[in-house]
């Protein structure tokens, strides 16, 4: 019987290195006490739909899973009710999903719930986690570059447009001249 549930620790330890991995070293911790099973099964579908997975686990083998990465120094983070959120595709997404979830459920409180993580493998504190859901999102990024980038091209169509108007009333101010 323990034989099992050492496997089946060490299996979860290992899925959570694969989850790491999977997400290129990101990883937000945060404390779910006080969010019920409904409203944390909607929090969950979405940020599904933006690439991403929450894991509800035990401190013990999430420090297991972690401990050789700089989380190590940080044993604050696997103390009380713990999940993970990781993402897969774009880490601003869904981090916005998650603090913006937090937001709606403890209004002012939000903050205290997020316990940090990785970005790239580097530690992220609790605020920096904050400031990364801040960002715009990408397809926010994109649109304003495509924007940047119409501009001159616009400008352009607009002055080789005006060229063929201007050489018209040139000639038709000359004919007029040479007529009158």
């Amino acid at each position: 019987m323990e034989r099992k549930s050492l496997e089946r620790k060490k299996e979860l330890v290992a899925s959570y290195k694969d989850r790491l991995n999977r997400s290129n070293g990101f990883v937000l911790f945060f404390n779910f006490q006080g969010i019920d099973a409904f409203p944390l099964s909607q929090l969950r579908s979405k940020i599904r739909s933006t690439g991403g997975e929450i894991v509800v686990g035990r401190n013990t083998l999430f420090y297991r899973a972690f401990e050789d990465t700089p989380l190590v120094d940080h044993r604050d983070i696997f103390v009380g009710p713990t999940a993970a959120l990781f993402a897969y595709e774009d880490v601003v997404a869904t981090t916005k999903v998650l603090v913006e979830f937090l937001k709606d459920t403890f209004d002012k409180e939000y903050k205290e719930k997020i316990k940090g993580g990785l970005l790239s493998g580097k530690y992220m504190s609790p605020e920096q986690a904050i400031e990364l859901a801040e960002l715009p999102s990408r397809e926010e990024l994109i649109a304003k570059l495509l924007g940047v980038m119409m501009g001159p091209v616009t400008q352009l169509a607009m002055t080789l447009k005006a060229v063929p108007q201007k050489l018209a009333m040139v000639l038709k101010a000359i004919e007029e001249q040479k007529q009158g």
